[in-house]
C-alpha cells in the first residue's frame, strides 16, 4: 500500500502563494488607489493585517507535513518534510515489519492536529520516533495507514 500527498502538499503550497498574493494587491490598493480618511485606511490596513497573520499563525500551526508511507515487502517506508518553510529537509524512516512494535496517533491543536508516533524494538529496548504530522492525510487515508501499521504490529 502506498500513500502520498504530493498533490496536497501542491495545493498548500498554492493556496499559501494566492494568500501572499491577494494580501499584497489589497495593501497597495488600499495604500496608492483608495482616497479615504486616513485613520480609516489605517484601521482597514491593520484589520487586514491581522486577518493575514491569523491565516499564517494557523498554517504554522498546523504544521502542514508532505507524507508518503508504503508497506511493500518486509518494510514500513515513511518519508515526510514540513511545509513551513520552502526548502523543507526530507526525512526517512524505514522499519523493518520484524522489528516494528506499534503506533500512537495524538491528537493535538483542537483536535485539529493528528501526529504519528512510530515505536520499533531494538537490541537496546524500544525506539521511539519523533511525532509525524499527519494533518494533509484524508480520513480514508487515515483510516488506511491505521489499519496498515496495526495489521504489521500485529504480525508478531
Amino acid at each position: 500500500m502506498i500513500i502520498d500527498t504530493k498533490e496536497e502538499a501542491s495545493t498548500l503550497w498554492r493556496t499559501k502563494t494566492f494568500a501572499v498574493i491577494v494580501f499584497v494587491v489589497a495593501v497597495l490598493v488600499i495604500i496608492f488607489v483608495v482616497s479615504i480618511d486616513s485613520n480609516l485606511k489605517t484601521a482597514l490596513l491593520g484589520g487586514l493585517s491581522l486577518i493575514f497573520l491569523a491565516f499564517y499563525w494557523f498554517q504554522y500551526k498546523m504544521e502542514y507535513t508532505y507524507f508518503y508511507f508504503s508497506s511493500n515487502n518486509n518494510n514500513l517506508v515513511f518519508k515526510f518534510y514540513s511545509l513551513r518553510n520552502l526548502y523543507g529537509k526530507p526525512k526517512v524512516i524505514e522499519i523493518s515489519k520484524l522489528s516494528f512494535l506499534k503506533y500512537d496517533i495524538e491528537s493535538v491543536f483542537f483536535g485539529k492536529k493528528d501526529l504519528l508516533v512510530l515505536y520499533r524494538k531494538t537490541p537496546k529496548g524500544v525506539a521511539k520516533y519523533p511525532p509525524i504530522s499527519l494533518t494533509l492525510l484524508s480520513k480514508k487515508q487515515k483510516t488506511e495507514l491505521k489499519r496498515t501499521l496495526y495489521a504489521a504490529s500485529a504480525e508478531k
